[in-house]
């Protein structure tokens, strides 16, 4: 005589663990939301932008020449920053990333000179044809990156 188990008993023991992970994803989206809309500064035309991201996407292409200055915070999200429109910056661009399970694309005109430093788990790297300078002053743009489980990639557009 053969008996089939019900899973109805796997299904309730699941289901705590389930409600609890979709809450705590439920609570992250809704803390980024706050945060952002607090400390979410300037458009594609400033020359300071900062950006605050959970569980979305980015694309970010600034216009203004006179950009100096991008900051962005990603959590469980994924952005692009598009800096191809902009000519050569006099003093360079510098582009701090916070970032935790995320990743980011930025893509820069091929003959910028690009200079990072990078701390956390996860790695950094380009697709060979953006110029790597080990001197932080002379870059185009300099990239101060501090990331958990996650990377950025740096390619020529």
């Amino acid at each position: 005589m053969r008996t089939s188990r019900s899973p109805a008993p796997a299904i309730r023991r699941l289901r705590p663990w389930l409600v609890g992970w979709f809450a705590f994803q439920a609570v992250v989206a809704l803390a980024g939301w706050l945060t952002a809309r607090r400390r979410n500064e300037g458009d594609e035309s400033s020359t300071s932008i900062r950006r605050v991201l959970t569980h979305n996407g980015l694309e970010l292409r600034p216009t203004n020449p006179e950009l100096s200055r991008l900051r962005v915070d990603l959590a469980m999200a994924g952005g692009e920053i598009d800096l191809t429109a902009l000519p050569l910056p006099e003093h360079g661009i510098d582009l701090t990333v916070r970032m935790g399970m995320a990743g980011l694309a930025v893509r820069v005109p091929a003959d910028w000179r690009v200079w990072w430093r990078f701390r956390g788990v996860g790695g950094i790297g380009t697709d060979g044809a953006p110029q790597r300078t080990h001197d932080e002053h002379a870059a185009d743009l300099r990239i101060h990156a501090v990331v958990v489980l996650g990377g950025i990639g740096v390619e020529a557009g």
